[in-house]
């Protein structure tokens, strides 16, 4: 089962490849911008993993934050893993953890920036389910009770601005 941490998924193009290994076996790889690869390298050490960044190969295009977790490694899931109600299996899959489908904040207005959210869990049993908010230009992920302080701070900011807007 796979013991992957977290990492940062800020959607820009990948500059660097890390390669996991574990017991000597290629197991997964990793792909980072420069400024999430110290972040990611830090969390896979902790994880007990071997980190190897290394360059990208001649037309290889992947976002930061991707991860490939090969089937015959010792970080691949299970076939018979319990997936929560909310997985999409495809994307659980291809990231190595289980992930919902990313849900837009959609006003049906042109908006300056695109969010979304989803939620987020390691495929280890002692996981937690972590809340995804990314934007354009980064991701933020929240435990599920800092999600449900943010409902009640969002709450409370957007009764504020429609009391402005009656004055």
């Amino acid at each position: 089962m796979s013991n992957l941490p977290t990492l940062p998924e800020c959607g820009a193009p990948a500059t660097l490849r890390i390669e996991l290994y574990t017991t000597d076996s290629l197991d997964a790889c990793a792909y980072t911008c420069a400024a999430h690869t110290p972040h990611a390298v830090g969390a896979l050490g902790r994880a007990g993993l071997d980190a190897y960044p290394i360059g990208l190969g001649p037309g290889v295009s992947r976002p930061c934050g991707h991860v490939f977790v090969y089937p015959t490694g010792a970080l691949a899931a299970p076939d018979d893993l319990a997936h929560p109600r909310w997985c999409d299996r495809d994307r659980c899959r291809l990231r190595g953890r289980h992930c919902s489908r990313a849900r837009r904040v959609d006003t049906n207005r042109a908006e300056s920036s695109v969010v979304e959210v989803g939620l987020v869990r390691a495929l280890h049993p002692a996981a937690e389910t972590m809340v995804s908010l990314s934007g354009a230009a980064s991701a933020v992920v929240l435990s599920v009770g800092q999600a449900r302080v943010l409902r009640y701070r969002l709450a409370h900011l957007l009764d504020l601005a429609a009391v402005g807007r009656q004055r």
